[in-house]
């Protein structure tokens, strides 16, 4: 199974993009998907554009996301 996460596309230089997910920019390669711009949203899984959403579609995938991530944080252990 591959999990994909959602990105916003911030540059594009040939068949790259620099995209952003939750503060951290990352290279990701554009050629499965046309017609990709600037500030679009799309979703990446291993290096590679997926497919492009809607702000809405990224918008209920970080609302899961983002509660998860606080929680999977490891506690610090009472001394």
């Amino acid at each position: 199974m591959c999990i994909s996460i959602p990105v916003k596309i911030l540059e594009l230089k040939n068949n790259k993009a620099i995209a952003e997910f939750m503060g951290k920019k990352d290279e990701f390669d554009i050629q499965l998907v046309k017609n990709i711009k600037v500030n679009d949203y799309a979703l990446a899984s291993n290096g590679f554009i997926i497919k492009k959403i809607s702000i809405k579609e990224a918008d209920e995938i970080f609302k899961i996301i983002k509660p998860r991530q606080r929680r999977s944080k490891p506690k610090k252990e009472e001394k």
